[in-house]
């Protein structure tokens, strides 16, 4: 019994003495961790006086003075800190001006040495009704007049087919490819152009007049950056003695309407109205502007789009991949494309041919249309109306256009063929002129300014504090 009892309690002993010897490790090791953080502890405090007593910029020394009275070093702690948060507020203040008051606008006139680009002009073909006829019935889709409203919707569509909500619809026109119908309807550059004159010289107008994929389909324009081929730029010069600086007269087949932009701009559904003119055929039209050029000073180009507000045309977003030039119309076309991509799952198919295989069908169009209100019309910033909200930069190299007047003289009695002209009013006289008003570096010598007049400090103080902290040796303190 007395074997069994002195087993039972030799057993029980020995969790016992490896519990409290566990205990007793980990707190010699608490102890040991405690004494090595009170020891750094006390180390980079004598290193923290070591340093301030050395240190050249104001204030620290005086801190860690012993033949100072301790009330004093705390006023003047005090009178420190309060220095520290005005410094720190002024810089903060800068740098957000920095950051909204980057640019500045100036005007020049200096213009006898300027040679300005002429304002672009974009053509774009409008439904014929009689040409719509004649075709359908060439290519048998044509049954009693009931496929007007539809081809005509498909071909010149402007955000709506409300044709392809009705069951009467032939199934061989809705399961065609609605983008080869309205290219097979559309006129050539060749069928739509009867004349061209630039300054009173004919031109030859398919030359200078190239395809231009827009939202109203495959138009033609000139002094565009985005069509291909040849890119014949018209330009009107400061020395010139006329007193029209520049007029393009065109004559065309059939009805047409024509957009005044910049070189990087594309037509697109929201644009102005001042800038655009329905022409019917037989009538005469007449359209004077002026332009105000925008120049760039080379600094701007290094501020960030963000904060300069505009985009070059060379910088396009990755996710823009029908475009190589950038511009606001060109932001506003793939925000439509994009927001009809997330509604409907697919995009009209007069939109670029990069999206040929997102082309909507009859369902999509169906769609396109349901939510028309929110595609056609773009959103007023700070409001709730319906609309697609863009977050669009403007162009850092588009001109200011300002249409003088505007004038259309229908045919009375005879249709005959008469020419529109875009005449620029007059030679340019002023240019705004976009420059840097705060770099960076001026931000980095008004921080420096700043850290100086406050402290007395400069550049080779921050690397005297990084010195004494991290590169002098610790047996010094």
């Amino acid at each position: 019994m007395q074997y069994i009892n002195n087993g039972f309690y030799s057993y029980t002993s020995i969790p016992l003495l490896i519990t409290f010897a566990t205990v007793l490790h980990y707190r010699n090791m608490e102890l040991t961790l405690w004494g090595k953080i009170k020891e750094h502890t006390r180390l980079f405090c004598h290193r923290l006086k070591y340093t301030f007593r050395n240190l050249t910029v104001h204030g620290p020394s005086y801190l860690v003075r012993k033949d100072v009275h301790f009330v004093f070093r705390f006023i003047y702690l005090v009178i420190y800190v309060q220095i520290w948060i005005i410094a720190v507020a002024t810089i903060r203040q800068y740098y957000d001006h920095y950051q909204e008051n980057t640019i500045r606008f100036t005007s020049r006139t200096d213009y006898l040495d300027w040679n300005t680009t002429f304002a672009s002009v974009t053509v774009c073909e409008v439904a014929n009704i009689e040409k719509l006829w004649k075709l359908s019935k060439r290519l048998d889709v044509y049954e009693e007049g009931k496929y007007d409203r539809f081809l005509t919707e498909i071909v010149f569509f402007g955000g709506t087919c409300y044709s392809c909500l009705s069951k009467n619809t032939n199934d061989t026109v809705i399961s065609s490819d609605y983008s080869q119908i309205a290219a097979t309807f559309r006129s050539s550059c060749k069928d739509l152009f009867l004349s061209c004159e630039w300054n009173g010289r004919i031109i030859n107008c398919c030359k200078y007049f190239r395809p231009l994929q827009t939202e109203f389909g495959t138009c033609y324009s000139n002094n565009n950056k985005h069509v291909g081929g040849l890119k014949k730029m018209f330009f009107t010069t400061a020395l010139s003695k006329k007193s029209e600086a520049g007029v393009l007269e065109i004559s065309l087949s059939q009805d047409y309407e024509s957009f005044i932009h910049s070189p990087e701009d594309i037509p697109f559904w929201n644009m102005e109205y001042d800038r655009r003119i329905i022409t019917p055929y037989g009538s005469e039209a007449t359209v004077r502007f002026s332009i105000m050029d925008v120049v760039n000073e080379p600094e701007v180009p290094l501020i960030v789009p963000e904060v300069r507000q505009c985009r070059f045309p060379d910088e396009v977003p990755a996710s823009y991949i029908a475009f190589q030039q950038y511009s606001y119309s060109v932001c506003i076309i793939q925000c439509r494309i994009e927001a009809q991509l997330n509604l409907c799952n697919c995009t009209h198919h007069l939109s670029p041919v990069q999206y040929k295989d997102r082309y909507c069908g009859l369902e999509g169009l169906k769609c396109l249309t349901k939510h028309y209100k929110i595609l056609r019309k773009l959103q007023v910033p700070g409001t709730n109306e319906t609309g697609l909200d863009c977050d669009c930069l403007p162009s850092c190299t588009e001109p200011d256009y300002n249409v003088v007047s505007k004038k259309l003289v229908e045919p009375e009695f005879d249709l005959k063929v008469k020419p529109a002209r875009f005449i620029l009013n007059n030679i340019p006289y002023q240019r705004v002129t976009r420059q840097v008003a705060r770099t960076t570096l001026d931000l980095v010598v008004a921080m420096g300014n700043c850290f100086g007049l406050c402290f007395g400090g400069s550049l080779l103080s921050i690397v005297e504090i990084i010195y004494y902290l991290c590169f002098k040796r610790w047996a010094f303190a």
